[in-house]
C-alpha cells in the first residue's frame, strides 16, 4: 500500500476514535458534538461573537447562530449585547452552561490523559510534533482549496 493511502486510513481511523471520545462525552447532556464544540469554545473565550465562533470552529455561520439559538433555548447560552458597542452581540454561558464546560474540559482532559499514558515516553514529543506539523498543512490545504473557490480572493 501506498504511503498516501497508510496515511489517509490512519487519519480516517484517528476521525473515528476522536468522534467517539467527544460524542461519548456530549451525549451526556442531550447536545450534539456541534454544541459541544460551541459551549467549550464559549467557555474558553466569553464574550465571542457568533462570527468568531465561526471563524475558530471553520464552521458556517448561519449553522453555527442556528446551533447557538438550540443552545439558548436549552439553558446553557446567554446571547446579548455588547456593553461596549451595541451594535455587537456577544455569547456568554449559563451557570448551567459554565458547569457543563467545566465537566467537559475536566472530562475530556481524563481521557486525553490516558491516551497520552499510553504512548511511550519517548515518543511523545514526536506525537505532539507530528499533530502540529499535520494540523498546518491541513489549514494550508483548506485555505488553498477556499482561495480556489472563491476565485483566488
Amino acid at each position: 500500500m501506498d504511503k498516501v493511502k497508510i496515511f489517509r486510513e490512519c487519519t480516517r481511523e484517528l476521525e473515528r476514535n476522536l468522534d467517539i471520545m467527544n460524542s461519548t462525552d456530549c451525549c451526556q447532556c442531550s447536545v450534539t458534538t456541534s454544541q459541544c464544540f460551541i459551549v467549550v469554545e464559549i467557555g474558553r473565550d466569553p464574550g465571542i461573537s457568533v462570527k468568531e465562533l465561526a471563524s475558530v470552529l471553520k464552521l458556517d455561520k448561519s449553522a453555527v447562530s442556528r446551533a447557538v439559538e438550540e443552545l439558548v433555548q436549552k439553558g446553557f447560552v446567554i446571547r446579548e449585547s455588547s456593553k461596549t458597542d451595541r451594535r455587537r452581540v456577544v455569547l456568554s454561558l449559563t451557570e448551567e452552561g459554565e458547569a457543563r464546560f467545566k465537566k467537559i474540559e475536566n472530562d475530556m482532559y481524563e481521557k486525553f490523559k490516558k491516551v497520552f499514558s499510553r504512548i511511550p515516553k519517548d515518543k511523545r514529543e514526536q506525537v505532539i510534533e507530528a499533530l502540529q506539523i499535520l494540523n498546518v498543512a491541513c489549514e494550508e490545504e483548506e485555505e488553498k482549496c477556499c482561495d480556489k473557490s472563491n476565485g483566488g480572493k
